[in-house]
């Protein structure tokens, strides 16, 4: 078992693969941070292993050997160039699918963030899917169906790759030996993201982020606000996260619908020009949103 919250899923897949109805184009969707690249890269080494027990690969044989180096012939991995992945990356696996297997008969192919795919080389995977050969396996992560092709989706089995009990997730959490910090729980999702803030020495700056959310309202120098969410456009999500929780608070409190419903559009705003527009003048756009969720909680 990777993470105790993918246990489900392992099981359910591993069912699937005994019963042989495991489809040889596989889609794992779930949010960063939920463990699906970890998922599939046990699933990818398992069924290159030589004795793999449940989709579980044994560490021991030659091709795990082999995998433990990252030197496997029979496995090929693409992720994006920068923005997005290009057809002569996908031509790239329809030749390795149709090279002899140099191991035990099995190919594998893991695709990262297929969303980033141009359409072009969407259109060069669909033809890999369609005509797929025996003992081919393509294995694709994303977290944004919505930007992938209707076609590319009618032929993968959609695995949804999510925590079911938060509970689990946030014992899980605990054993990092994490401060206590109020904004915790709303990382259930996704908690490898509190591991790799951890592991980054992360966890005060996204501190520093949720105070900013809660004291929005205030007012405030948004210097120090701009320096820490314009060295990572993640920051922006997680900033605006907080905020939005911020808001569903207040409506609790009595806020009224609209100027809810306006606050969180302008909390979409923010994101979209934060993280998509070079060259936006951020201070500008902060001191904007600031005004405007201010107004929203008179």
């Amino acid at each position: 078992m990777i993470y105790p919250w993918l246990s489900n899923v392992e099981q359910q897949l591993a069912a699937s693969f005994n019963a042989g109805r495991f489809h040889h184009g596989q889609l794992f969707n779930g949010q960063q941070g939920v463990g699906k690249r970890a998922l599939v890269e046990q699933l990818a080494n398992a069924l290159l292993c030589l004795s793999a027990t449940n989709l579980v690969p044994c560490g021991h044989c030659k091709s795990c050997h082999l995998n433990q180096a990252v030197t496997h012939p029979d496995k090929y991995v693409v992720q994006a160039d920068g923005q997005s992945i290009g057809v002569d990356d996908i031509r790239s696996v329809s030749d390795f699918m149709h090279q002899s297997a140099a191991q035990n008969a099995n190919k594998v192919v893991v695709i990262n963030d297929c969303h980033k795919m141009t359409t072009a080389a969407a259109n060069a995977l669909l033809k890999t899917l369609e005509e797929p050969s025996p003992q081919r396996f393509l294995l694709l992560t994303t977290s944004a169906t919505t930007q992938l092709p209707a076609t590319i989706l009618s032929r993968c089995a959609l695995t949804q790759v999510k925590v079911n009990d938060a509970n689990v997730a946030m014992n899980w959490i605990s054993q990092l030996h994490v401060p206590a910090y109020p904004w915790l729980k709303m990382f259930t999702q996704q908690p490898l993201l509190i591991a790799r803030w951890q592991q980054d020495e992360q966890l005060e700056v996204i501190d520093e982020l949720y105070k900013f959310a809660t004291e929005l309202k205030q007012g405030h120098n948004f210097s120090a606000l701009v320096d820490i969410i314009s060295k990572d456009t993640d920051r922006v999500r997680v900033f605006c996260l907080f905020l939005s929780e911020q808001l569903k608070q207040q409506l609790i409190a009595g806020m009224d619908f609209d100027s809810y419903q306006s606050a969180q559009n302008a909390l979409a705003e923010f994101v979209q020009n934060s993280t998509q527009i070079l060259g936006l003048n951020l201070p500008l756009a902060v001191s904007r949103l600031a005004y405007r969720l201010r107004k929203s909680y008179k």
